[in-house]
């Protein structure tokens, strides 16, 4: 349980706000990871773009794949995630700086820091 809510979190930092940040900026993959209190879940969020919206899924280092069942670039530079598993429901919220972005993603479990860069391709 504690690995999912680390992939959202790093999915919902991956993406950038609407200020400075298209969804060109987002697209492609972002390694992520989450602070459970002393543990640390990591994977990738990929993202591309579907009929001009970004669209996207959460890889964990783990092996567990998801979709975000949203995906929102909002003002000064802010991504807005949400992704659900049969056990839980993800919110990731981000600021994207650059190739990096940080942030915080809450679950039924509580709430955890997010952190990520992008992948160089």
């Amino acid at each position: 349980m504690k690995k999912l809510i680390l992939a959202l979190f790093i999915i919902g930092i991956s993406l950038s706000g609407y200020a400075g940040i298209k969804p060109k900026d987002v697209v492609g993959k972002w390694k992520y990871q989450v602070d459970t209190g002393g543990e640390y879940m990591t994977g990738l969020m990929k993202f591309t773009e579907k009929d001009g919206q970004l669209v996207g899924e959460v890889v964990s280092d783990d092996g567990y794949t998801f979709p975000f069942t949203k995906v929102e670039i909002k003002e000064e530079n802010n991504l807005y995630l949400e992704a659900k598993t049969d056990y839980n429901h993800y919110k990731i919220d981000v600021k994207v700086d650059g190739n990096k972005f940080s942030g915080t993603g809450s679950s039924y479990e509580g709430e955890a820091p997010i952190k990520g860069e992008k992948v160089k391709e």
